[in-house]
């Protein structure tokens, strides 16, 4: 159910004190897969809102986590426990007015930094992160370079962190192609609309003064008519002049596959029509499986499940109504299907998106119903990441917007000058 205003007021504040608690495991020298979280449990304290288990073996430490809205009417005293870590939504950093724990730990924070003191990992630990400005001590703690652990900076001990813990998912869009010359969305319909006006762009702007100029609004329209939209865009997803070859293992795409290998059981879920990843895969002679309708038949045993959520469109099978009824394509399309939550299309999403940790590529997310479905899909014991290419000559201040805007989805944005780099990181997990 979609979360009210205040309720998503409360639930930013908890991903907020999630976000810090981890990071000052990082910071005690834990390492990521010495960290487990739970919401359930046979003892469970029905007071807390979480539990945190730390490190392996029978050195183990087991924290009760109490997320509070505020310092108001807390009787500190009582919640001055071995074993607990008690974090406070504050709206100003008043050092001298804090409670300092004599058993618990305690951490402090506001938007922009932050006051941590008490008990972790058996010794005393204090830490005062001081805010700059407006910018949030999430932008500025994923920014840091002079982290304690060596050789791993905190965005990667956190996706580590998940990964060693939950099901993978690939999350992949048009982008994750480009490497190889072909088009994304935009630059797509752009080229349909140019083959379906004739290159008229005086014919195409009267058609779209009544029709409107949505994306979607120019596959509704081939389809109204003669126009053979599949065959054009089957041509538009296959026969384009590669920039790179598909075997070129510098490509983004075959470090995908490179990191689907290296693990067996990773979900892909694709907005793409096109099979590249199939034949990536076919190559490298890695079992796969292809969904893309409701009667697609899954490989138990398959290195990756390959679901295609908006359809399939294989090479040269443009006339086979199999692949061509899966689509989704036009406006029609997308309103049936994202108002048919039980389509197995949603359902897939929903549930990987809430309970997987999801890397998403090439993708701008500017699509509504994909924030959508990733509002609905919200966890606050876990975090997605996605990667973003950093445009040149955008200020620093647009940056830091779109990460603090992305993290109210649950996605962390993980920056990059080239989009070589998204293979580097994927080999790094």
């Amino acid at each position: 159910m979609p979360m009210n205003r205040v309720q998503k007021e409360s639930y930013a504040m908890e991903k907020k004190a999630l976000f810090l608690l981890l990071y000052l495991f990082y910071l005690a020298g834990v390492r990521h897969d010495e960290v487990i979280l739970r919401s359930f449990g046979f003892h469970f304290d029905p007071t807390c809102n979480f539990k945190a288990i730390v490190g392996k073996g029978s050195d183990v430490h087991k924290y009760a986590i109490h997320i509070f809205s505020s310092t108001a009417r807390v009787d500190f005293e009582a919640v001055d426990k071995p074993g607990e870590i008690n974090l406070f939504a504050i709206s100003k950093k008043r050092t001298a007015d804090l409670y300092v724990p004599k058993q618990a730990f305690h951490a402090y924070f506001s938007n922009s930094d932050f006051v941590a003191t008490g008990i972790l990992e058996g010794k005393p630990f204090n830490l005062h992160f001081e805010g700059q400005g407006e910018q949030s001590f999430i932008n500025r703690i994923l920014a840091r370079k002079d982290d304690s652990q060596k050789n791993e900076p905190f965005l990667l001990w956190l996706m580590r962190l998940f990964v060693s813990k939950l099901p993978i998912d690939l999350v992949m869009g048009a982008g994750i192609n480009k490497d190889y010359g072909a088009k994304n969305w935009t630059e797509l319909v752009t080229s349909l609309n140019s083959t379906y006006y004739g290159g008229s762009e005086e014919d195409e702007a009267e058609v779209h003064h009544y029709a409107g100029k949505d994306l979607l609004t120019s596959p509704s329209l081939y389809r109204s008519s003669t126009f053979h939209v599949y065959k054009a865009l089957a041509h538009e997803l296959y026969e384009f002049e590669e920039a790179r070859s598909f075997n070129d293992p510098n490509s983004t795409l075959y470090k995908c596959v490179d990191f689907l290998e290296a693990h067996p059981g990773t979900s892909v879920i694709t907005y793409n029509y096109d099979t590249n990843l199939e034949y990536l895969c076919k190559k490298r002679k890695l079992l796969y499986c292809t969904v893309y309708d409701d009667n697609s038949f899954s490989v138990k045993n398959a290195v990756a499940t390959i679901y295609h959520v908006h359809g399939l469109l294989p090479y040269e099978r443009y006339d086979q109504r199999k692949f061509t009824d899966s689509l989704i394509f036009t406006e029609s399309d997308y309103y049936y299907l994202y108002n048919n939550p039980y389509s197995w299309n949603v359902a897939k999403q929903l549930h990987d998106f809430k309970f997987n940790v999801c890397f998403f590529l090439g993708i701008s997310l500017t699509d509504p119903d994909m924030k959508r479905l990733l509002e609905l899909a919200q966890n606050y014991l876990k975090f997605n990441f996605i990667f973003m290419k950093k445009e040149e000559g955008y200020e620093e201040k647009a940056f830091e917007t779109i990460a603090s805007y992305f993290f109210s989805f649950d996605l962390i944005i993980v920056w990059v000058d080239d989009y070589a780099e998204i293979g580097e990181w994927l080999k790094k997990l």
